[in-house]
């Protein structure tokens, strides 16, 4: 699995918008799953702090939804 992240998008207030692209079998030209995030901003963060943000919350978006399909398909 690897994750791209792509632009982030400050809108009012202390957020911004984050584009996030989780490629599930990057060898075969598998499934991808394509996210636009919104997270906290903080004035002090820098860029990798908010790549480090927007990777960690799309795996736990990930996980939710695996978690999610478990649950319906028992």
């Amino acid at each position: 699995m690897e994750i791209e992240i792509g632009n982030f998008t400050r809108v009012e207030g202390k957020f911004v918008y984050a584009e996030v692209t989780i490629y599930t079998d990057p060898d075969s030209g598998g499934e991808n799953v394509s996210l636009y995030m919104k997270l906290p901003y903080e004035v002090e963060a820098t860029l990798a702090d908010l790549e480090k943000l927007a990777r960690t919350e799309a795996i736990k978006k990930m996980r939710s939804a695996a978690d999610w399909l478990v649950e319906k398909t028992d």
